[in-house]
Protein backbone atom coordinates (compact mmCIF):
# COMPACT_ATOMS: atom_id res chain seq x y z
CA UNK A 1 0.00 0.00 0.00
CA UNK A 2 1.45 3.34 -0.97
CA UNK A 3 1.52 6.13 1.56
CA UNK A 4 -0.46 8.43 -0.75
CA UNK A 5 -3.48 6.11 -0.28
CA UNK A 6 -3.92 7.50 3.24
CA UNK A 7 -4.35 11.01 4.57
CA UNK A 8 -2.11 10.47 7.59
CA UNK A 9 1.58 10.96 8.10
CA UNK A 10 3.72 8.72 10.27
CA UNK A 11 3.24 8.68 14.02
CA UNK A 12 5.67 10.87 15.97
CA UNK A 13 6.29 10.16 19.65
CA UNK A 14 7.61 12.42 22.37
CA UNK A 15 8.53 11.51 25.95
CA UNK A 16 8.78 14.45 28.30
CA UNK A 17 10.92 14.78 31.41
CA UNK A 18 7.90 14.10 33.65
CA UNK A 19 7.40 10.70 31.89
CA UNK A 20 4.39 11.92 29.93
CA UNK A 21 4.19 10.25 26.50
CA UNK A 22 2.73 12.11 23.53
CA UNK A 23 1.82 10.57 20.16
CA UNK A 24 1.00 12.72 17.15
CA UNK A 25 0.08 12.16 13.52
CA UNK A 26 -0.39 14.89 10.95
CA UNK A 27 -3.50 14.68 8.76
CA UNK A 28 -2.86 17.61 6.41
CA UNK A 29 -6.13 17.41 4.46
CA UNK A 30 -8.33 17.82 7.57
CA UNK A 31 -9.81 21.01 8.97
CA UNK A 32 -9.75 19.79 12.56
CA UNK A 33 -7.36 18.73 15.29
CA UNK A 34 -8.34 16.24 17.99
CA UNK A 35 -6.74 15.93 21.42
CA UNK A 36 -7.21 12.78 23.49
CA UNK A 37 -5.73 12.55 26.98
CA UNK A 38 -5.90 9.05 28.42
CA UNK A 39 -5.41 8.37 32.12
CA UNK A 40 -5.06 4.97 33.79
CA UNK A 41 -7.99 5.64 36.08
CA UNK A 42 -10.95 3.25 36.02
CA UNK A 43 -12.96 0.85 38.12
CA UNK A 44 -10.23 -1.84 38.17
CA UNK A 45 -8.05 0.51 40.23
CA UNK A 46 -10.74 1.12 42.87
CA UNK A 47 -11.18 -0.53 46.24
CA UNK A 48 -14.64 -1.68 47.32
CA UNK A 49 -15.07 1.59 49.21
CA UNK A 50 -13.98 3.62 46.16
CA UNK A 51 -16.34 2.06 43.61
CA UNK A 52 -17.35 4.74 41.12
CA UNK A 53 -14.72 7.28 42.13
CA UNK A 54 -12.97 7.31 38.73
CA UNK A 55 -16.27 8.09 37.02
CA UNK A 56 -17.14 10.66 39.69
CA UNK A 57 -13.84 12.49 39.14
CA UNK A 58 -14.55 12.55 35.40
CA UNK A 59 -17.71 14.53 36.24
CA UNK A 60 -15.85 16.82 38.63
CA UNK A 61 -13.28 17.78 36.00
CA UNK A 62 -15.94 19.99 34.39
CA UNK A 63 -17.17 21.70 37.57
CA UNK A 64 -14.64 24.53 37.62
CA UNK A 65 -10.96 25.47 37.80
CA UNK A 66 -9.00 28.37 39.18
CA UNK A 67 -9.28 30.02 35.75
CA UNK A 68 -12.75 28.92 34.62
CA UNK A 69 -15.17 29.04 37.50
CA UNK A 70 -17.86 26.58 36.39
CA UNK A 71 -19.12 24.14 33.76
CA UNK A 72 -20.48 26.93 31.59
CA UNK A 73 -17.13 28.73 31.48
CA UNK A 74 -15.33 25.50 30.54
CA UNK A 75 -17.79 24.54 27.82
CA UNK A 76 -17.90 28.06 26.37
CA UNK A 77 -14.10 28.21 26.24
CA UNK A 78 -14.23 25.34 23.71
CA UNK A 79 -17.54 26.10 22.01
CA UNK A 80 -16.46 29.63 21.15
CA UNK A 81 -13.67 27.97 19.19
CA UNK A 82 -16.23 26.00 17.19
CA UNK A 83 -15.21 22.83 19.00
CA UNK A 84 -16.35 20.21 21.48
CA UNK A 85 -15.02 18.75 24.73
CA UNK A 86 -16.09 15.71 26.71
CA UNK A 87 -14.83 12.80 28.81
CA UNK A 88 -15.57 9.11 29.43
CA UNK A 89 -14.68 6.43 31.96
CA UNK A 90 -14.32 2.66 31.56
CA UNK A 91 -12.93 -0.19 33.64
CA UNK A 92 -9.34 0.76 32.81
CA UNK A 93 -9.21 4.35 31.55
CA UNK A 94 -10.57 7.84 31.76
CA UNK A 95 -10.38 9.88 28.57
CA UNK A 96 -10.60 13.65 28.28
CA UNK A 97 -10.98 14.69 24.65
CA UNK A 98 -11.54 17.76 22.52
CA UNK A 99 -11.93 18.47 18.81
CA UNK A 100 -11.49 21.97 17.33
CA UNK A 101 -10.62 23.68 14.08
CA UNK A 102 -6.90 23.30 13.49
CA UNK A 103 -6.06 26.97 14.05
CA UNK A 104 -7.55 26.74 17.57
CA UNK A 105 -5.40 23.83 18.73
CA UNK A 106 -3.31 25.76 21.24
CA UNK A 107 -6.34 27.34 22.93
CA UNK A 108 -8.06 23.96 23.23
CA UNK A 109 -4.94 22.31 24.65
CA UNK A 110 -4.74 25.06 27.28
CA UNK A 111 -8.33 24.32 28.37
CA UNK A 112 -7.59 20.58 28.68
CA UNK A 113 -4.46 21.08 30.79
CA UNK A 114 -6.23 23.67 32.94
CA UNK A 115 -8.87 21.04 33.77
CA UNK A 116 -6.22 18.48 34.70
CA UNK A 117 -4.03 20.87 36.68
CA UNK A 118 -6.44 23.24 38.38
CA UNK A 119 -9.80 21.54 39.04
CA UNK A 120 -11.10 22.85 42.36
CA UNK A 121 -13.17 19.90 43.67
CA UNK A 122 -15.29 22.27 45.77
CA UNK A 123 -17.37 20.65 48.51
CA UNK A 124 -20.58 22.24 47.26
CA UNK A 125 -19.93 20.90 43.75
CA UNK A 126 -19.23 17.42 45.13
CA UNK A 127 -22.55 17.41 46.98
CA UNK A 128 -24.44 18.56 43.90
CA UNK A 129 -22.73 16.07 41.58
CA UNK A 130 -23.53 13.15 43.88
CA UNK A 131 -27.21 13.71 43.07
CA UNK A 132 -26.42 13.77 39.34
CA UNK A 133 -24.48 10.49 39.47
CA UNK A 134 -27.13 8.81 41.65
CA UNK A 135 -29.72 9.71 38.99
CA UNK A 136 -27.37 8.34 36.34
CA UNK A 137 -27.26 5.04 38.23
CA UNK A 138 -31.06 5.04 38.50
CA UNK A 139 -31.38 5.67 34.77
CA UNK A 140 -28.89 2.91 34.00
CA UNK A 141 -30.82 0.44 36.15
CA UNK A 142 -34.07 1.39 34.39
CA UNK A 143 -32.72 0.39 30.96
CA UNK A 144 -32.62 -3.42 30.82
CA UNK A 145 -30.29 -3.61 27.81
CA UNK A 146 -27.76 -1.51 29.72
CA UNK A 147 -28.20 -3.00 33.20
CA UNK A 148 -27.94 -6.58 31.97
CA UNK A 149 -24.38 -5.90 30.77
CA UNK A 150 -23.44 -5.11 34.37
CA UNK A 151 -25.26 -8.21 35.63
CA UNK A 152 -23.37 -10.50 33.25
CA UNK A 153 -20.06 -8.95 34.32
CA UNK A 154 -20.97 -9.50 37.96
CA UNK A 155 -21.95 -13.08 37.21
CA UNK A 156 -18.69 -13.70 35.36
CA UNK A 157 -16.21 -11.84 37.52
CA UNK A 158 -17.95 -12.14 40.92
CA UNK A 159 -16.31 -9.94 43.59
CA UNK A 160 -13.20 -9.14 41.55
CA UNK A 161 -12.59 -5.62 40.26
CA UNK A 162 -14.01 -6.59 36.84
CA UNK A 163 -17.32 -7.33 38.55
CA UNK A 164 -17.61 -3.75 39.81
CA UNK A 165 -19.90 -1.19 38.23
CA UNK A 166 -17.99 1.67 36.58
CA UNK A 167 -20.69 4.06 37.85
CA UNK A 168 -20.24 2.75 41.39
CA UNK A 169 -22.79 1.76 43.98
CA UNK A 170 -25.17 4.29 45.49
CA UNK A 171 -23.69 3.79 48.96
CA UNK A 172 -20.11 4.33 47.75
CA UNK A 173 -20.99 7.43 45.75
CA UNK A 174 -22.77 8.92 48.76
CA UNK A 175 -19.69 8.23 50.92
CA UNK A 176 -17.20 10.19 48.78
CA UNK A 177 -15.51 13.12 50.50
CA UNK A 178 -13.29 15.83 49.12
CA UNK A 179 -10.36 14.15 50.85
CA UNK A 180 -11.02 10.70 49.31
CA UNK A 181 -11.57 12.24 45.88
CA UNK A 182 -8.42 14.35 45.85
CA UNK A 183 -6.35 11.46 47.24
CA UNK A 184 -7.41 9.17 44.39
CA UNK A 185 -6.96 12.00 41.88
CA UNK A 186 -3.41 12.66 43.08
CA UNK A 187 -2.56 8.95 42.78
CA UNK A 188 -3.94 8.27 39.32
CA UNK A 189 -3.62 11.60 37.49
CA UNK A 190 0.15 11.51 37.16
CA UNK A 191 1.93 12.50 33.92
CA UNK A 192 3.61 9.08 33.88
CA UNK A 193 0.14 7.52 34.11
CA UNK A 194 -1.12 9.39 31.05
CA UNK A 195 -0.92 9.36 27.28
CA UNK A 196 -1.71 12.31 25.00
CA UNK A 197 -2.54 11.73 21.34
CA UNK A 198 -2.94 14.59 18.86
CA UNK A 199 -4.13 14.06 15.30
CA UNK A 200 -5.22 16.37 12.51
CA UNK A 201 -4.01 19.31 10.52
CA UNK A 202 -1.20 20.25 12.86
CA UNK A 203 2.52 20.36 12.19
CA UNK A 204 4.61 18.13 14.51
CA UNK A 205 7.03 21.04 14.93
CA UNK A 206 4.34 23.12 16.68
CA UNK A 207 3.48 20.57 19.36
CA UNK A 208 6.65 20.56 21.56
CA UNK A 209 6.33 24.31 22.13
CA UNK A 210 2.69 23.96 23.18
CA UNK A 211 3.57 21.08 25.51
CA UNK A 212 6.20 23.23 27.17
CA UNK A 213 3.86 26.20 27.53
CA UNK A 214 1.07 24.13 29.08
CA UNK A 215 2.67 21.24 31.02
CA UNK A 216 0.70 18.71 33.06
CA UNK A 217 1.78 19.02 36.67
CA UNK A 218 3.64 16.22 38.43
CA UNK A 219 2.12 14.89 41.65
CA UNK A 220 4.00 13.20 44.45
CA UNK A 221 1.52 10.47 45.36
CA UNK A 222 2.52 7.02 44.08
CA UNK A 223 -0.16 5.16 42.09
CA UNK A 224 -1.44 1.94 43.61
CA UNK A 225 -0.28 -1.23 41.85
CA UNK A 226 -3.11 -3.22 40.32
CA UNK A 227 -3.47 -6.63 42.03
CA UNK A 228 -3.47 -9.69 39.75
CA UNK A 229 -6.89 -10.89 38.67
CA UNK A 230 -7.97 -14.22 40.15
CA UNK A 231 -9.84 -16.52 37.78
CA UNK A 232 -12.61 -18.76 39.06
CA UNK A 233 -12.82 -22.18 37.43
CA UNK A 234 -16.35 -23.01 36.30
CA UNK A 235 -17.72 -26.51 36.86
CA UNK A 236 -21.19 -25.91 35.39
CA UNK A 237 -23.32 -23.19 33.74
CA UNK A 238 -24.53 -20.30 35.90
CA UNK A 239 -27.79 -18.40 35.54
CA UNK A 240 -28.94 -15.06 36.93
CA UNK A 241 -32.70 -14.57 36.52
CA UNK A 242 -34.35 -11.22 37.27
CA UNK A 243 -38.05 -10.45 36.89
CA UNK A 244 -38.98 -6.87 36.13
CA UNK A 245 -41.79 -4.76 34.68
CA UNK A 246 -40.65 -5.09 31.07
CA UNK A 247 -42.52 -6.05 27.91
CA UNK A 248 -39.58 -7.71 26.22
CA UNK A 249 -37.24 -10.35 27.63
CA UNK A 250 -33.55 -9.46 27.68
CA UNK A 251 -30.75 -12.00 27.85
CA UNK A 252 -26.98 -11.84 27.84
CA UNK A 253 -24.57 -14.74 27.56
CA UNK A 254 -21.05 -14.43 28.87
CA UNK A 255 -18.10 -16.71 28.14
CA UNK A 256 -14.62 -16.36 29.53
CA UNK A 257 -12.51 -15.05 26.67
CA UNK A 258 -8.87 -14.06 26.28
CA UNK A 259 -6.75 -11.06 27.17
CA UNK A 260 -5.95 -8.30 24.70
CA UNK A 261 -2.36 -9.54 24.69
CA UNK A 262 -3.26 -13.10 23.64
CA UNK A 263 -1.95 -14.21 20.23
CA UNK A 264 -5.48 -15.28 19.23
CA UNK A 265 -6.97 -11.81 19.70
CA UNK A 266 -7.47 -11.14 15.99
CA UNK A 267 -8.92 -14.62 15.50
CA UNK A 268 -11.51 -13.87 18.18
CA UNK A 269 -12.24 -10.48 16.61
CA UNK A 270 -13.13 -12.22 13.35
CA UNK A 271 -15.20 -14.88 15.13
CA UNK A 272 -17.16 -12.07 16.77
CA UNK A 273 -17.90 -10.46 13.38
CA UNK A 274 -19.01 -13.76 11.85
CA UNK A 275 -21.20 -14.76 14.78
CA UNK A 276 -22.83 -11.52 15.87
CA UNK A 277 -21.03 -8.47 14.52
CA UNK A 278 -23.52 -7.06 12.04
CA UNK A 279 -26.62 -7.47 9.89
CA UNK A 280 -25.01 -10.29 7.93
CA UNK A 281 -23.87 -12.21 11.00
CA UNK A 282 -25.14 -15.69 11.78
CA UNK A 283 -27.05 -14.71 14.92
CA UNK A 284 -28.77 -11.73 13.28
CA UNK A 285 -29.77 -13.75 10.23
CA UNK A 286 -30.92 -16.84 12.11
CA UNK A 287 -32.52 -15.35 15.22
CA UNK A 288 -33.94 -12.09 13.89
CA UNK A 289 -34.38 -12.42 10.12
CA UNK A 290 -35.41 -16.09 9.81
CA UNK A 291 -37.09 -16.71 13.17
CA UNK A 292 -38.29 -13.19 14.04
CA UNK A 293 -37.40 -13.75 17.70
CA UNK A 294 -35.43 -10.60 18.43
CA UNK A 295 -35.31 -6.96 17.44
CA UNK A 296 -31.70 -6.58 18.58
CA UNK A 297 -29.17 -9.38 18.77
CA UNK A 298 -25.42 -8.97 18.64
CA UNK A 299 -22.20 -10.22 20.15
CA UNK A 300 -19.44 -8.10 21.66
CA UNK A 301 -16.00 -8.57 23.15
CA UNK A 302 -14.32 -7.27 26.28
CA UNK A 303 -10.54 -7.27 26.49
CA UNK A 304 -8.40 -6.63 29.55
CA UNK A 305 -4.72 -7.24 30.26
CA UNK A 306 -5.29 -10.52 32.10
CA UNK A 307 -8.77 -11.56 31.03
CA UNK A 308 -11.56 -11.07 28.54
CA UNK A 309 -15.07 -12.14 27.62
CA UNK A 310 -17.22 -13.04 24.65
CA UNK A 311 -20.79 -11.82 25.14
CA UNK A 312 -24.07 -12.21 23.27
CA UNK A 313 -27.00 -9.86 23.95
CA UNK A 314 -30.55 -10.26 22.68
CA UNK A 315 -33.84 -8.49 23.31
CA UNK A 316 -36.41 -11.17 22.46
CA UNK A 317 -40.14 -11.79 22.30
CA UNK A 318 -41.00 -12.59 25.92
CA UNK A 319 -42.93 -15.84 25.41
CA UNK A 320 -40.22 -17.08 23.03
CA UNK A 321 -37.43 -16.69 25.60
CA UNK A 322 -36.63 -20.38 25.99
CA UNK A 323 -36.73 -20.97 22.22
CA UNK A 324 -34.43 -17.95 21.72
CA UNK A 325 -31.89 -19.35 24.19
CA UNK A 326 -32.01 -22.72 22.43
CA UNK A 327 -31.55 -21.07 19.02
CA UNK A 328 -28.50 -19.08 20.15
CA UNK A 329 -26.90 -22.18 21.66
CA UNK A 330 -27.66 -24.07 18.44
CA UNK A 331 -25.67 -21.48 16.46
CA UNK A 332 -22.76 -21.84 18.87
CA UNK A 333 -22.80 -25.61 18.41
CA UNK A 334 -22.84 -25.22 14.62
CA UNK A 335 -19.84 -22.91 14.56
CA UNK A 336 -17.94 -25.37 16.77
CA UNK A 337 -18.86 -28.50 14.82
CA UNK A 338 -18.94 -27.23 11.23
CA UNK A 339 -16.64 -24.20 11.44
CA UNK A 340 -16.77 -21.17 9.14
CA UNK A 341 -16.69 -20.96 5.37
CA UNK A 342 -13.98 -19.29 3.33
CA UNK A 343 -16.54 -16.73 2.15
CA UNK A 344 -17.57 -15.86 5.71
CA UNK A 345 -13.97 -15.40 6.75
CA UNK A 346 -13.18 -13.25 3.72
CA UNK A 347 -16.17 -10.98 4.41
CA UNK A 348 -15.22 -10.72 8.10
CA UNK A 349 -11.69 -9.68 7.16
CA UNK A 350 -13.00 -6.99 4.80
CA UNK A 351 -15.31 -5.66 7.54
CA UNK A 352 -12.40 -5.57 9.98
CA UNK A 353 -10.06 -3.85 7.51
CA UNK A 354 -12.79 -1.37 6.58
CA UNK A 355 -13.25 -0.42 10.22
CA UNK A 356 -9.49 0.05 10.69
CA UNK A 357 -8.97 2.12 7.55
CA UNK A 358 -12.12 4.24 7.85
CA UNK A 359 -11.04 5.09 11.38
CA UNK A 360 -8.14 6.97 9.81
CA UNK A 361 -10.55 9.37 8.12
CA UNK A 362 -11.72 11.00 11.35
CA UNK A 363 -9.29 12.93 13.55
CA UNK A 364 -11.08 12.00 16.79
CA UNK A 365 -11.37 8.32 15.93
CA UNK A 366 -7.70 8.16 14.98
CA UNK A 367 -6.61 10.07 18.11
CA UNK A 368 -8.52 7.58 20.26
CA UNK A 369 -6.82 4.67 18.54
CA UNK A 370 -3.37 6.16 19.01
CA UNK A 371 -4.03 7.04 22.64
CA UNK A 372 -5.83 3.91 23.78
CA UNK A 373 -3.33 1.62 22.05
CA UNK A 374 -0.39 3.36 23.71
CA UNK A 375 -2.15 3.39 27.09
CA UNK A 376 -3.35 -0.23 27.05
CA UNK A 377 -0.75 -2.00 24.92
CA UNK A 378 2.22 0.25 25.73
CA UNK A 379 3.10 0.38 22.04
CA UNK A 380 2.51 2.51 18.96
CA UNK A 381 -0.66 1.94 16.96
CA UNK A 382 0.27 0.51 13.56
CA UNK A 383 -2.73 -0.11 11.32
CA UNK A 384 -0.68 -1.87 8.65
CA UNK A 385 0.63 -4.39 11.19
CA UNK A 386 -2.92 -5.01 12.43
CA UNK A 387 -4.24 -5.60 8.91
CA UNK A 388 -1.33 -7.95 8.23
CA UNK A 389 -2.17 -10.06 11.29
CA UNK A 390 -5.85 -10.17 10.36
CA UNK A 391 -5.00 -11.38 6.86
CA UNK A 392 -3.05 -14.33 8.29
CA UNK A 393 -6.04 -15.80 10.17
CA UNK A 394 -7.24 -19.12 8.74
CA UNK A 395 -10.64 -20.82 9.02
CA UNK A 396 -9.17 -23.55 11.24
CA UNK A 397 -7.94 -20.85 13.66
CA UNK A 398 -11.52 -19.58 14.04
CA UNK A 399 -12.83 -23.12 14.66
CA UNK A 400 -10.13 -23.79 17.24
CA UNK A 401 -10.89 -20.62 19.20
CA UNK A 402 -14.67 -21.24 19.02
CA UNK A 403 -14.16 -24.71 20.50
CA UNK A 404 -11.99 -23.31 23.29
CA UNK A 405 -14.47 -20.62 24.31
CA UNK A 406 -17.92 -22.09 23.72
CA UNK A 407 -17.94 -24.85 26.32
CA UNK A 408 -20.85 -25.85 28.52
CA UNK A 409 -19.09 -25.29 31.89
CA UNK A 410 -18.18 -21.76 30.75
CA UNK A 411 -21.77 -20.65 30.10
CA UNK A 412 -22.99 -17.65 32.07
CA UNK A 413 -26.47 -16.31 31.34
CA UNK A 414 -28.25 -13.26 32.74
CA UNK A 415 -31.96 -12.84 31.96
CA UNK A 416 -34.50 -10.06 32.48
CA UNK A 417 -38.01 -11.44 32.05
CA UNK A 418 -41.45 -9.84 32.53
CA UNK A 419 -43.04 -10.44 35.94
CA UNK A 420 -46.03 -12.24 34.46
CA UNK A 421 -43.95 -14.66 32.38
CA UNK A 422 -43.11 -16.70 35.48
CA UNK A 423 -39.98 -18.28 33.99
CA UNK A 424 -38.12 -20.45 36.49
CA UNK A 425 -34.47 -21.43 36.65
CA UNK A 426 -35.55 -25.05 36.49
CA UNK A 427 -36.76 -24.46 32.92
CA UNK A 428 -33.64 -22.67 31.71
CA UNK A 429 -30.75 -24.47 33.38
CA UNK A 430 -31.32 -27.87 31.71
CA UNK A 431 -31.05 -26.39 28.20
CA UNK A 432 -27.73 -24.61 28.87
CA UNK A 433 -25.47 -26.98 26.97
CA UNK A 434 -23.28 -26.61 23.88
Amino acid sequence: MGKDFFTVDKVESIKLGNNLKVFTSQMPHMQSVSIVIGIKAGSIYETKQEQGISHFIEHMLFKGTENKKDTLAISQAIEQLGGEINASTSEECTFLYSKVLHNNFEAAFEVCTDILNNSLFRKEDIGQEKNVVLEEINKYQDIPEDWITFLINRLMWKDSVLGQNVLGEKRTVQSFTRQSITKYFQERYQPGNMIISITGNISPEVIPNVLNRFPILHRNNIPKILPPLKHAENAEPELKLVTKKVNQAHLCFGFEGISRLHPDKFVLDLLNIILGGGLGSRLFQQVRVKEGLAYDIHSYLQYFNEAGSFNIYAGVVADKLIHSVEKILQELRKIKEIGVTGTELKIAKEIYKGSVLMGLENTMSYAFRLGSYALLYDKEYNFQEIIGRVEKVQAEDVSRVANNIFQTPKIKLAVFSPDDLKIKKSKLLPILAI
